[in-house]
């Protein structure tokens, strides 16, 4: 029987066992799932984080020396095992979490390298940014291959790597990872109207953004008969709580933050997942609710069409303007034979079109390439 290849995988912004819930966690580990699915014994590499909030050279430099101190520590744990891995695989490295561990371990046992949802940051004012997302594009230009889930992500890479080391991957979700667990109080009131529910952090950019198209288009739906439970908690909570503070009471519930078990559940028991999603990679709240049987109604813009199929599993809307995201939602909140029928497209693209054997099929093909074409450049070379 031949041996199973090792692929040593890392995450340098959040490791997949991170204790703190996010969509980039949620990644993370349905990637590593998909490799071992694909027939890969894929292992959590590291758990060292290079990821920073702050800009400093100082800060940078302290980073890069606590991955080559980590880089040493695994290279001797492997040489006492006396196995090493066949390739590293790199989630979501950018400008704030570059991969020098990688970069380091790759050139150490000459071994491929891919990144996956490689992107980047805002440069800052000053360019504040600029020399992390230098040290960012070294490792992902050595990389045998780069995969992207995005427009955006192909566009940022199309100006430093060549098109032979860019592929794509859709946003997938993998059902075996979800356990929902029970949830004792039901944060609607009880009326007949219709459920939505929103699942967001609470922290200012893009998501106060998102909590502010959502308040602006119900205030423009009085008389339709709705409620809505948010979900989350953060440092804009105040902020998002003043934003829905005009609406009559009952109308809008806050349930605060939830453990992703039981915002399966809510998810289960809404009727429409409102969340317009501003400037969203993606958005894995969508496939997490499309799973459920939940129809979405979001915004058009970025990655978020890839994860809602507009008239299939839900209803997208043309940002920015909170008065075409009104329409949707009132489409969707007045029609309940449209939300059964979204409802069931939703489930049917969650775990078909954007399924985990999908993905581990596609990774499959993916990294037998890189071999392939690593032993093809080996074998020219002798």
């Amino acid at each position: 029987m031949t041996e199973r290849k090792r692929i040593a995988y890392y995450a340098p912004l959040k490791p997949p066992d991170h204790p703190i819930p996010s969509g980039d966690r949620q990644m993370a580990r349905m990637l590593l799932a998909a490799l071992n699915r694909a027939g890969y014994d894929a292992f959590l590499a590291s758990r060292y984080i290079s990821y920073s909030k702050r800009h400093g050279a100082e800060i940078m430099a302290e980073r890069k020396r606590g991955a080559i101190a980590e880089a040493d520590r695994l290279m001797a744990q492997w040489l006492g095992e006396g196995r090493f891995p066949d390739l590293w695989f790199c989630y979501h490295p950018y400008d704030k979490s570059p991969d020098w561990l990688g970069e380091e371990i790759c050139a150490r046992l000459a071994i491929p390298m891919i990144t996956a949802e490689p992107c980047k940051t805002g440069q800052g004012p000053n360019g504040e940014w600029l020399p992390w997302r230098t040290e960012a594009q070294r490792a992902i230009v050595l990389a045998d291959m780069n995969i992207v889930m995005t427009d955006s992500d192909r566009d940022y890479l199309a100006g430093f790597v060549p098109d032979e080391r860019v592929t794509r991957l859709d946003p997938f979700i993998d059902t075996d990872l979800l356990v929902a667990e029970p949830v004792t109080d039901d944060p609607w009131p009880q009326t007949t109207g219709c459920r939505l529910l929103t699942v967001g952090m609470m922290r200012p950019g893009a998501k106060l953004e998102s909590y502010g198209v959502l308040a602006s288009a119900l205030a423009r739906l009085p008389r339709a008969d709705w409620s809505l439970a948010i979900v989350g908690s953060g440092p804009a909570e105040e902020e998002i709580r003043r934003l829905f503070s005009g609406f009559a009471d009952g109308r809008i519930v806050f349930a605060g933050e939830r453990r992703p078990g039981e915002v399966l559940t809510l998810m289960e028991r809404a009727d429409i997942l409102a969340w317009p999603g501003c400037r969203e990679a993606y958005g894995m709240v969508y496939l997490e609710a499309a799973t459920r049987g939940t129809p979405a109604v979001a915004l058009k813009n970025m990655g978020v069409p890839l994860v809602v199929s507009d008239g299939v599993s839900g209803l997208l809307a043309d940002p920015p303007d909170a008065v075409q995201y009104a329409g949707a939602l009132e489409r969707l909140i007045t029609d309940q034979t449209l939300r059964k029928r979204l409802g069931e497209g939703a489930r049917a693209f969650a775990l078909e079109a954007r399924s985990g054997a999908m993905a581990a099929d596609r990774l499959r093909a993916i990294i037998e390439d890189v071999f392939s074409l690593r032993e093809d450049r080996r074998g020219g070379s002798t």
